[in-house]
């Protein structure tokens, strides 16, 4: 793996940015991409109105949805989505968790590394959820740490799925991802496998949108403290 070219965001400059790289484990693995959710283009964006346009809109009989509001656009275009490498299927029975996935073949095994069962679903350790198994692995800086999260607001974007993703940060207290490059210093690395909670058998395809990654700030960068009015009150 040679020195990439940071991605590039209009209006910002490369110093203002922390810079995370990924790679794939496994060939068949999918490249990490911005997240994009479609929402309704159609429908006039209130943010972008007056208070008083946005009376006469609702007087005229536009109904206000969650798609409307600011903040909800902005975590549907925030971190980077991961899809499935391969199809599964997936349920709970009465001896466990069983799936069928293909194996990781060795030509597929970019860096060697395969997945205890040696299919693209695991178990982790002995707890009896599922692990989906993505076949990319990130190198984020000591001082951030990487959020793996569900996909935001699922239930409306994907309301026939049959799954919720066991969301976590990973540190730099979590090593056992080695990191095998010396130019990248100061940098740890993990792989982005999900843990998956199962509402009903599930049937994942290959390509289908399984959770996201993003950059979070570590708990002892930052803290929470009341603003007190000047009044006293």
């Amino acid at each position: 793996m040679s020195e990439p070219t940071p991605e590039q965001v209009d209006g910002e400059e490369p110093s203002d940015k922390v810079v995370i790289y990924w790679e794939r484990e496994y060939s068949t693995a999918f490249a990490p991409e911005r997240l994009k959710l479609d929402f309704m283009p159609h429908r006039p964006l209130l943010s972008g109105m007056s208070l008083n346009e946005q009376r006469t809109v609702a007087v005229e009989g536009y109904k206000v949805i969650p798609d409307d509001c600011g903040p909800v656009r902005t975590v549907g275009q925030y971190g980077w989505l991961i899809r499935s490498p391969a199809d599964c299927k997936i349920r709970r029975t009465a001896d466990g968790v069983k799936w069928q996935a293909p194996p990781i073949l060795p030509e597929e095994r970019i860096l060697g590394y395969k997945s205890f069962s040696g299919t693209y679903v695991d178990l982790i350790l002995n707890s009896g959820y599922p692990k989906l198994c993505c076949g990319i692995r990130f190198y984020y800086p000591k001082q951030v740490g990487l959020m793996m999260k569900d996909v935001p607001n699922h239930f409306y974007h994907y309301p026939d799925r049959t799954f919720f993703v066991w969301e976590g940060i990973k540190t730099q207290e979590y090593k056992r991802t080695p990191n095998m490059y010396d130019w990248l210093k100061d940098y740890d690395a993990f792989t982005a496998n999900f843990l998956l909670q199962l509402t009903k058998p599930t049937t994942i395809k290959r390509g289908d949108p399984i959770g996201i990654v993003v950059p979070v700030m570590l708990p002892k960068q930052f803290s929470l403290e009341e603003l007190k009015h000047p009044s006293g009150i």
